[in-house]
């Protein structure tokens, strides 16, 4: 998702940044327009010409990364609280009439890094939709009847998380490979700690972290960027600054990825093998790279994945991987599905595999001509994340996420044109990446047995 985030950003200036509808050409729109309030707000305007909604996200630097053991869950539990909670929201059903009236999706997420905030709704209700968000984030009246009822709602929807073995697997590949960090703690909380919360503690949060100078707001619409430029100001100029803005510590890589082995036991059908390592983080010069190599070896016509168990291929069932990047860590997740009596068939093969990335010929490049190429990997993963990009433009609301995220994450040195970079990687590049990621990485390894 954020691979698109820097295209949009780094791409050349004089690229027309338009949204098309496929096969059709968005004439007359204005070209993208990023500024930054005088209270420190940071805003992306994108025009939009299809569909006729409006899409909004805004971001908040403050995520799961940032609490404590024994904070774990305060940020989950603010997120529901000034979503569903917020007294001059719910007096006389006033939420609610809004979303029956306008049809808007809204909604919010927790994360390692940040909380998104988000509305789509017609464009004819843009400036009522941001004024609705700018209540929602920046305010604060939650009433102890209200912190209680969404304590409940919460920890239903964690009992529902601990039944979902693809989440339950990340949360604990996150506490494997970050350990004694912010990274290692789930983004959705502990029940204990969201049981014990109070008023006092969320709105120390809010205070603290909840102000336009750590916060970056995205729209995607049909519209004048000029014009919603001195909108928003009549908007969101009166929010006043705060003393706090996130600068999160490097993280101590020499005292991660421990390379440790944990089993779980779960109501499910089927066994669970997770394999966990650490990745670059989000500004790290190596992500394109790393990009690519995931895309290679998890997707497309022959992921690269499925050749490690190519001897024996009734091993596994199912095969997914991930590449997730953050402010300070990065986290390399391929789950599957096998036999319980074949996990160490399996996890044997896996970490081979991972060895033999670091000697791979990816390109048609690395043959002499005479010797033939079945498939060219390295220029099919890099089709692949162009295509990727453009059909980000066909949703505005992970465009968005994307770009809030990109706003908040991206430090000056990861100003770099993302298509370039990406054309210009190498076999070589690709075999250093893996030597330095896979091979000589230390798994993290997940166990969920029936």
């Amino acid at each position: 998702m954020l691979l698109m985030a820097g295209i949009f950003f780094y791409r050349p200036a004089t690229f027309p940044l338009q949204a098309q509808k496929p096969g059709d050409r968005a004439e007359g729109l204005a070209l993208p327009k990023e500024f930054c309030l005088e209270n420190g707000l940071k805003v992306y305007l994108l025009p939009y010409s299809w569909p006729q909604l409006a899409t909004v996200v805004l971001g908040i630097k403050v995520g799961a990364a940032d609490e404590t053991p024994d904070t774990n869950g305060h940020l989950h539990l603010l997120e529901h609280c000034l979503l569903f909670r917020q007294s001059h929201l719910m007096e006389k059903q006033r939420l609610y009439q809004t979303i029956k009236e306008f049809g808007l999706y809204y909604n919010a997420h927790t994360e390692q890094d940040l909380m998104l905030f988000e509305i789509c709704l017609p464009a004819e209700y843009l400036l009522s939709g941001l004024d609705l968000l700018k209540q929602v984030a920046f305010s604060f009246n939650i009433t102890e009847e209200g912190l209680e009822k969404e304590k409940k709602v919460i920890l239903k929807e964690l009992q529902d998380i601990q039944r979902d073995p693809l989440k339950v697997g990340l949360a604990k590949a996150y506490e494997l490979v970050f350990p004694n960090t912010g990274y290692a703690l789930p983004v959705y909380g502990q029940p204990e700690v969201i049981r014990q919360a109070n008023l006092s503690q969320l709105q120390t949060w809010h205070q603290k972290y909840f102000n336009p100078n750590n916060s970056a707001l995205v729209v995607i619409g049909n519209f004048s960027p000029e014009d919603l430029e001195e909108d928003l100001k009549q908007i969101f100029s009166d929010l006043k600054p705060g003393a706090t803005k996130v600068n999160r510590i490097a993280l101590n890589r020499q005292s991660l990825n421990s390379g440790q082995l944990v089993e779980l036991r779960m109501k499910v059908a089927d066994t669970y093998l997770v394999a966990a390592l650490a990745g670059p983080e989000y500004n790290h010069p190596d992500r394109i790279g790393l990009d690519l190599l995931s895309e290679m070896l998890g997707y497309g016509l022959y992921p690269l994945l499925y050749s490690a168990f190519a001897s024996q291929t009734d091993l596994v069932s199912s095969i997914n991987l991930h590449y997730l990047t953050h402010d300070q860590a990065g986290l390399i997740f391929i789950i599957l599905t096998t036999r319980v009596d074949k996990v160490q068939t399996v996890r044997r093969l896996l970490q081979n595999f991972f060895s033999q990335l670091a000697t791979f010929n990816y390109s048609k490049e690395d043959y002499f001509p005479q010797e033939g190429l079945l498939f060219d990997f390295l220029q099919g993963g890099k089709s692949r994340l162009r295509w990727t990009s453009e059909k980000m433009m066909e949703n505005p609301l992970l465009l968005a996420r994307a770009l809030a995220k990109h706003l908040l994450l991206a430090t000056d040195s990861q100003k770099t044109d993302y298509l370039q970079t990406l054309d210009s990687l190498s076999s070589s590049d690709m075999r250093k990446i893996a030597r330095k990621y896979l091979a000589r990485g230390q798994v993290a390894w997940v166990v969920i047995k029936p």
